[in-house]
């Protein structure tokens, strides 16, 4: 009795799969506690699939998540990581990179891309919180750090320029200027 209800939880799981029904086929695998070893055929006809579909971002969490050989992961994280930068979505073509174990050379890439298109736009906070993000050089964390400084100050706002002086460890002068200015508004 146990063999059929193994079986027949396997094929309602190669149903949902094939369905695209991801979270009931999941819920399935979890409610009957199916190995991974009965799953492998399905979700690599699944797999196989939707990276024709060209949903390569889909079929890379399919596979990191039911354990498919990593070259297979890495493939279909790769072809969507290159849609990401493409799509000039640098930022998050650096964290996916990141999350999929891409070679560090592309999580950079991406993630300098992502600073200057930042910077391009006048968000240096954001492109300051990109180089710590990122271990970007300290030059361009500095870079974007100060003009966010700039930007405070010339707005009169003391207290946030100090504030960003010190999370990015700007030098003393800067913080000193902004300590001062900000006791002169109290």
């Amino acid at each position: 009795m146990a063999d059929k209800t193994l079986t027949e939880a396997v094929r309602l799981f190669e149903q949902k799969m094939a369905q695209g029904q991801y979270k009931e086929a999941a819920k399935i695998k979890e409610d009957y506690s199916l190995p991974l070893d009965m799953l492998q055929d399905a979700v690599t006809k699944e797999y196989m699939r939707i990276v024709g579909l060209g949903e390569y971002s889909l079929a890379a969490e399919l596979g990191k998540q039911y354990g498919l050989p990593e070259k297979l992961v890495r493939d279909a994280a790769a072809r969507s990581f290159q849609r990401k930068v493409d799509g000039e979505q640098y930022k998050a073509a650096a964290e996916y990179a990141k999350e999929f174990g891409l070679p560090q050379e592309s999580i950079r890439a991406a993630a300098v891309q992502a600073f200057k298109k930042s910077m391009d736009f006048g968000l240096a906070k954001n492109a300051a919180e990109i180089a710590v993000q990122f271990n970007l050089p300290d030059e361009m964390k500095i870079e974007a750090a100060e003009k966010v400084y700039s930007m405070h100050m010339d707005s009169g706002l003391y207290n946030k320029a100090l504030k960003i002086a010190q999370k990015y460890e700007l030098s003393e002068e800067l913080i000193r200027e902004a300590e001062t200015k900000a006791k002169g508004r109290r």
